[in-house]
């Protein structure tokens, strides 16, 4: 899967990035609250620079079902109606496709036909299957990538008393997600279909009996082969999400006591965001990875939007509170409207509606931190107050524990040891790990213990790697 490079806190991330660097580190980036950059700031904390920091990462994640690809394609072999002549007639029977998976020839299904009722059953089983895959590919059948890129800079530590941060970011996220119309199959019209068969003779050309739902069985009387084929709107639907985000978090102390200072911040910030999608009916791909292709040849549909994230921080010797409430105004950008008159229906239609529309919704976090003299051991907990949809339609709403050990040592100055959990949507969790070495250069690394075989190969979930440097100047 290809992407092109976008934001970083414009929606939640595949793996939060709060979960990557210590509480210091990242009060100084676009993953901290608004408020913290003058509190890190105050501090002078020796283990910490506070001029400015770049960032780079990937990540990968797909759902929970073994050869994703493999299945789609499978389906996409049934999803396929027999050719018509030039003059509108049937042609031969379509070759059976060879299938390690399942056989679609039922040579035995019409063998005796005195069974024919019972052979019902049979047919029930297979729309059954059918049907069960769909619904499968539906909740697990996903592949998920994105790559990050994130930049923030002290511009002033004492602009009217406070602090101001410049901050970047950029973020490009793709997704491929089954869209799938429902079998209404009738068990009444199927056997009436069926005990047609008995009454055809050899010589008459091949039958194609309905039996509703979309699901056609084409009966050839020469040699009692058949082959069922479901006309149905069901399609992959890639999608793909690129953008730009540019901000200015301004921070400073609001209160000062004998139990603790209490800090605010307010961070506005420019979203440039360009979204794009490709819709094929399963019937009609022919290579499911390589539609991931055609994403990138898509065209995106670019808009502008501004929002504002606020934040607090009270921050005690040993001990730090913190909330903050990102993406107030709750911008609305859309994607760019699919072909419609490929599919019939409405519910397929309805489902494209949902998916064409992304709200970058409101969203409140907590957390809480605790440490030792010094900072050199610490232990901070963060939490996503409510769930939230990001351009894919997948919800987010984030928990993560994180303890973090700062040296007074150039070559290994800190490292952080962690976990996250997504507490909606997928409910994955993840393992965090990262080290600080010589004093600038920061590698995070997390990965799910959960995994999946694609290709014959099995591998991690979710897998998410960032490198970064920070720098004082």
């Amino acid at each position: 899967m290809s992407i092109s490079a976008l934001s970083s806190h414009a929606w939640a991330d595949i793996q939060p990035r709060s979960a990557s660097l210590n509480y210091s580190q990242k009060s100084l980036s676009n993953a901290g609250n608004p408020a913290a950059a003058a509190l890190i700031v105050a501090r002078k904390d020796p283990h910490v620079m506070t001029g400015g920091s770049i960032e780079l990462g990937g990540g990968i994640e797909y759902g929970n079902l073994d050869e994703l690809f493999s299945k789609i394609d499978e389906l996409s072999l049934l999803f396929n109606p027999p050719s018509e002549g030039d003059d509108g007639s049937e042609v031969e029977l379509p070759p059976t496709p060879e299938n390690p998976i399942r056989d679609y020839t039922w040579e035995d299904l019409f063998t005796e036909y005195p069974e024919l009722e019972d052979r019902l059953d049979i047919v029930k089983t297979k729309v059954a299957t059918t049907a069960g895959l769909l619904a499968l590919i539906a909740t697990e059948g996903y592949g998920k990538a994105e790559v990050t890129s994130d930049a923030s800079f002290v511009l002033s530590e004492d602009l009217f008393g406070g602090t101001l941060l410049f901050g970047a970011a950029f973020k490009g996220n793709s997704k491929a997600v089954g869209i799938f119309e429902d079998i209404d199959f009738d068990s009444e019209q199927a056997k009436e279909q069926l005990q047609t068969i008995p009454g055809y003779t050899e010589d008459e050309p091949v039958q194609e009996l309905d039996l509703s739902g979309g699901i056609t069985l084409f009966y050839n009387p020469a040699n009692n082969k058949v082959k069922m084929t479901v006309d149905n709107d069901s399609l992959l639907l890639i999608k793909a999400a690129k953008v730009s985000q540019f901000s200015l978090a301004y921070s400073r102390h609001a209160l000062e006591s004998d139990l603790g200072d209490l800090y605010w911040g307010i961070k506005p910030t420019f979203y440039r965001v360009g979204l794009t999608s490709v819709g094929t009916r399963i019937g009609d791909i022919t290579d499911t990875e390589a539609l991931f292709d055609d994403i990138k040849n898509a065209d995106f549909i670019y808009e502008n939007g501004f929002d504002v994230d606020l934040g607090l921080v009270w921050a005690a010797e040993h001990y730090q509170l913190g909330a903050s409430l990102t993406s107030v105004f709750e911008h609305t950008y859309e994607f760019p409207e699919l072909d419609r008159n490929r599919f019939s229906s409405a519910s397929i239609l309805n489902q494209l509606n949902d998916h064409e529309v992304f709200t970058m919704a409101r969203q409140l976090k907590i957390e809480a931190g605790i440490f030792t003299d010094q900072r050199h051991w610490s232990l901070n907990v963060e939490l996503d107050a409510n769930a939230v949809v990001d351009p894919m339609h997948d919800e987010y709403q984030w928990f993560t524990l994180t303890a973090g050990y700062a040296a007074d040592s150039w070559w290994l100055p800190s490292a952080r040891l962690g976990m996250s959990r997504n507490l909606a949507g997928t409910g994955l969790g993840y393992i965090n790990a990262g080290i600080t070495v010589m004093k600038f250069i920061n590698l995070d690394v997390a990965t799910t213990l959960d995994t999946v075989t694609l290709d014959g190969n099995e591998m991690r979930r979710g897998l998410n790697l960032r490198l970064g440097v920070q720098f004082d100047y």
